[in-house]
């Protein structure tokens, strides 16, 4: 190679850093903010709503993302994949299909419902479950047109995504949580109803489907049906599909479980705790998807061990930031729920404990965007296959043999079998590294340690 070609390729690699680390950066301040803003609504929310509305949203919730990851087709990750995801007659037929998928989630949720209140009006739904509550199938319905309505999102959002051009995406996303949040809790204070929050639903798809066309920079959507990119968007979405059907009740499951099992007040105490705990995976996965996806594909478009280097260097920082917090909401699970929420919330405290379990196997989530930008998904295929069983083996076992504390324990480890193949399918592209393994264990224990003394600290202030 002679020196300009030298050249040329280290500045292009200074380029391809700057620009990841100016995503993440951009990617994990717009998630802090998305996190406070959060975490102030389910405080204003808890005051007031009882326990019970919890319980039920979180069975609206789980049907929602269960019909929606049973129709993903991968629109986004092939956009971002592909060598043609800049041609717009893609892209064009990428929105025509994202569209269709919207209004057939729609229909299938109407569905859903008319069949929930089928088996109720005969009787077949568990009694004293969340499942027979009379409103539900209502408001399922609504709140699966929100589906329909985000089918016209721009591609826009998916192409900024692509090219790392995350600033404008995560301000469309700060201001849509804003005026979500205050309409929703505008409305709960004036009705003191659950449709407060559905009706949320719809004005934030509203909103979001207008800003993605008005603030996001790059030539206008239209209809277009391109038969070279159907083939490629559905020989790469056929295995997306079949991990996104696994894992819509693998990710879900633990709700639809206990929505059979327990009352709705128990189920909203697990809905907080969930929600907490789910806080940091939410942040991590998005964190996977908009920023560690988009240049781990870019890395493998250049040299599999230029994916690897990259990998490697996520995985020092995300690995240990996890497991860190994993140790830290372990010992400090009941304090916190006990600062946040009232009396009427205390249980949730040993649940969030318990549930911290899972951020240990979260991380290795970017291993699975890695499979995905090396053009592997029959990987993450197998993995959500392993997922499904384990969680509905681990959490009916436990919960028959110890109650409802076994079923979260159940739901906290159900990912311990996928690790095993996770390390299987990194050997085979030298993703595994030991000494990241070890730093992460530290983290925990670390984290554990800082946790026991903020709980001291808090009981001597008090």
């Amino acid at each position: 190679m002679n020196a300009v070609s030298l050249d040329q390729s280290e500045s292009a690699t200074r380029s391809f850093k700057s620009r990841v680390v100016g995503a993440g950066s951009w990617t994990l301040l717009g998630h802090f903010l998305a996190l406070v803003l959060r975490l102030i609504g389910t405080l204003v929310l808890s005051r007031i709503f009882y326990p019970e509305v919890f319980g039920i949203l979180a069975v609206i919730t789980a049907v929602q993302i269960i019909i929606t990851l049973l129709t993903d087709i991968g629109l986004r990750q092939a956009v971002v994949q592909s060598r043609h995801g800049a041609n717009r007659e893609f892209l064009n037929t990428a929105w025509t299909v994202q569209i269709l998928r919207g209004f057939a989630i729609w229909g299938v949720g109407g569905c859903f419902a008319a069949g929930l209140s089928l088996a109720d009006g005969l009787r077949l739904l568990p009694p004293n479950s969340v499942y027979g509550h009379p409103g539900l199938p209502a408001y399922i319905v609504v709140a699966s047109a929100s589906a329909a309505i985000l089918g016209f999102q721009s591609m826009k959002w998916i192409t900024a995504s692509r090219n790392l051009n995350l600033r404008r995406l995560i301000t469309i996303e700060l201001a849509v949580q804003i005026f979500g949040l205050a309409f929703t809790i505008g409305f709960g204070w004036l009705t003191r109803s659950i449709w407060s929050y559905i009706a949320g639903l719809v004005f934030v798809s509203v909103i979001t489907v207008l800003l993605s066309h008005t603030f996001l920079r790059g030539p206008a959507d239209r209809f277009c049906w391109d038969r070279a990119a159907l083939r490629e968007l559905f020989r790469f979405g056929r295995w997306t599909f079949l991990s996104s059907a696994l894992s819509a009740f693998a990710v879900n499951g633990d709700r639809l479980l206990l929505g059979g099992w327990a009352d709705a007040s128990r189920l909203g105490y697990y809905s907080i705790a969930g929600n907490l705990a789910s806080v940091a995976e939410g942040s991590t996965n998005q964190l996977f998807g908009s920023v560690a996806f988009p240049a781990l594909s870019e890395a493998a478009r250049v040299s599999p061990r230029r994916l690897i280097d990259v990998c490697n260097r996520m995985r020092w920082f995300t690995d240990t930031a996890l497991l860190c917090l994993a140790g830290f909401l372990f010992a400090t699970g009941a304090l916190i729920i006990k600062i946040l929420y009232d009396q009427r919330y205390a249980d949730a405290g040993w649940m969030l404990e318990y549930l911290s379990f899972g951020l240990v196997f979260v991380r290795y989530g970017l291993c699975q965007s890695a499979f995905l930008a090396l053009g592997r998904p029959e990987y993450v295929t197998v993995l959500n296959v392993t997922k499904l069983v384990s969680l509905f083996t681990f959490m009916p076992v436990l919960y028959y043999s110890f109650g409802l504390p076994g079923a979260v324990i159940g739901f906290a480890i159900h990912m311990l079998p996928t690790t095993l193949w996770i390390f299987y399918f990194n050997a085979k592209h030298e993703l595994n590294n030991p000494r990241i393994e070890i730093a992460a264990l530290g983290g925990w224990v670390a984290g554990w340690l800082g946790g026991l003394a903020f709980v001291r600290l808090a009981a001597a202030c008090c």
